[in-house]
């Protein structure tokens, strides 16, 4: 096969293939967000055992502290990307 004959045709395959990726692409992104919002409250314990390792029992007050902030970011963050993912995904058969 001649090579301007092979690259129409992967030009090609790429073409169609490219709007199912993104939306893929899209699914991923949320699915990801949702998993980063169910799973921030582990931040919380990750910090109290951390911090109770390296102060003894205050690492519960401290930890609970740090574990918190983490944990709100995370679940923010998740959030973020399962809008994102989802207006992505949605998004994707109009834009091309």
């Amino acid at each position: 096969m001649k090579k301007s004959v092979f690259t129409i045709a992967l030009a090609s395959v790429l073409a169609v293939a490219q709007p199912a990726l993104a939306e893929e692409s899209g699914v991923n992104r949320a699915a990801g967000g949702v998993a980063d919002a169910v799973t921030s409250p582990v931040k919380v314990f990750e910090g109290i055992s951390q911090d109770t390792q390296a102060y003894g029992p205050v690492g519960v007050v401290s930890g609970s502290v740090k574990g918190g902030v983490r944990a709100a970011g995370q679940l923010v963050a998740g959030a973020a990307n399962f809008g994102v993912g989802v207006v992505q995904a949605m998004a994707e058969p109009f834009t091309n």
